[in-house]
């Protein structure tokens, strides 16, 4: 019966959060405040519980986010005990997340505005653990991690060393137009840059100022010719962020070592994703001098 008991706890997140997705989190025995309505001038103990409470108890929270639900129904919902649900319910009662009536529970407008936003903050906190390498690597303000939800994560590897860039490569080479901010020359890029915007492929790309020096140095002759063409726009700007991409079904952002090689790269499909790497690379473009 302990273990049973103990099962149904971990499901509805007793003691951990691992129905919500996330790591563990102790909730660190704080008393309750003990009031109608709640957390306005309450103590910090008294927020913090009710903010891990919300977590720990998250997938009753999103059961009753779709229609009142009596014990028996969530009982099958999130996989159970009845006595399970009974003390996840009688908690989510006394914070004022969810109301009991004839038939059944429902949310409140409370409950309602804390699933929704406890639902989002699970998504970006997925989202960020999954990005992990990336943000580690990178300055991270401002990238919107929600919207990488499904992202595709390419890691250089000890037996593949060269995973990222190969995958970039690729990605260039099945496009038509690429859009790039990048401070990093090298051969590869340099060598599929040029066979692609030879045969076609038109590519804009603002680099900082030490990248531009390295090209016109280093190979003067492929950058004049592939200008030429037209199909290469070359800007240079001061301040970039990372190695950004525009593709054109998909975005991508990569972080390189010190050599300039490819860490990580991270590459999306989803429009949220897209749009937002289309604006960052318009504000550089914009801030940029045309060479």
């Amino acid at each position: 019966m302990t273990g049973d008991r103990r099962r149904d706890d971990r499901a509805l997140g007793d003691g951990d959060s691992e129905a919500f997705g996330l790591p563990s989190v102790e909730s660190g025995g704080s008393e309750r405040s003990g009031r109608e309505g709640v957390l306005v001038d309450a103590p910090a103990d008294s927020i913090r519980e009710f903010m891990l409470e919300a977590v720990r108890r998250a997938s009753i929270l999103r059961a009753l986010a779709g229609d009142t639900a009596r014990v028996r129904d969530l009982t099958e919902e999130v996989d159970c005990s009845r006595s399970t649900v009974h003390r996840a319910t009688t908690t989510l009662e006394e914070h004022d997340l969810i109301e009991q009536s004839d038939q059944g529970y429902d949310l409140t407008g409370l409950g309602k505005v804390v699933a929704d936003e406890t639902e989002a903050f699970a998504a970006k906190a997925r989202a960020a653990v999954a990005l992990e390498p990336f943000l580690n690597t990178v300055d991270s303000d401002g990238i919107p991690v929600e919207h990488f939800a499904d992202a595709r994560i390419t890691r250089r590897k000890p037996r593949r060393p060269h995973a990222s860039i190969h995958r970039i490569t690729e990605l260039i080479e099945r496009s038509d137009t690429v859009r790039m901010l990048s401070t990093v020359i090298s051969p590869i890029y340099v060598d599929v840059g040029y066979r692609e915007m030879m045969d076609g492929t038109e590519i804009e790309a603002v680099f900082d100022r030490e990248a531009i020096e390295i090209m016109l140095s280093e190979y003067a002759e492929k950058a004049r010719e592939t200008v030429s063409t037209g199909s290469f726009d070359l800007y240079v700007h001061e301040g970039l962020p990372f190695e950004l991409f525009v593709f054109d079904d998909r975005m991508g952002m990569a972080a390189h070592d010190e050599t300039g090689i490819a860490e990580v790269l991270v590459e999306c499909e989803a429009p949220a994703a897209i749009e937002w790497g289309e604006d960052l690379y318009a504000t550089h473009r914009e801030e940029a001098q045309q060479l």
